[in-house]
């Protein structure tokens, strides 16, 4: 153990720690999606550059009378038929008492309805 704190230092433990909490967090919050999820039909605002830019499809739905948005690597676009222009209607899955975490579906699953404000 002393020998792996040697090589990589406080700096690289933080780094790792960090990392891994990271990781955590994302798990757990697509967990909590999937646990806890609606659907509902959202508007694509069509592929754009991201900050880094890579490419990201973008989207919006409403809920209780408030527009969420969000977005999905353009990898989804793959996936799916015609959701990738803009305009194009999109499934949106969010988690029922958070709708700010939320991502795209292809399809409705089995035994699922869209929910409508």
């Amino acid at each position: 153990m002393k020998k792996i704190f040697d090589k990589l230092g406080w700096s690289g433990i933080i780094l790792i720690v960090a990392f891994i909490c990271i990781f955590i967090y994302g798990k757990t919050r697509h967990n909590t999606l999937l646990n806890k999820a609606a659907y509902t039909k959202g508007l694509s605002l069509g592929v754009q550059k991201g900050v880094r830019g890579s490419l990201y499809l973008y989207y919006s739905f409403e809920l209780y009378n408030q527009t969420y948005k969000g977005n999905v690597t353009d990898e989804f676009c793959k996936k799916c038929a015609a959701c990738c222009i803009a305009g194009d209607t999109v499934i949106v899955r969010y988690q029922k008492d958070n709708p700010a975490n939320n991502d795209l579906v292809t399809i409705l699953p089995e035994g699922a309805s869209l929910e409508t404000n």
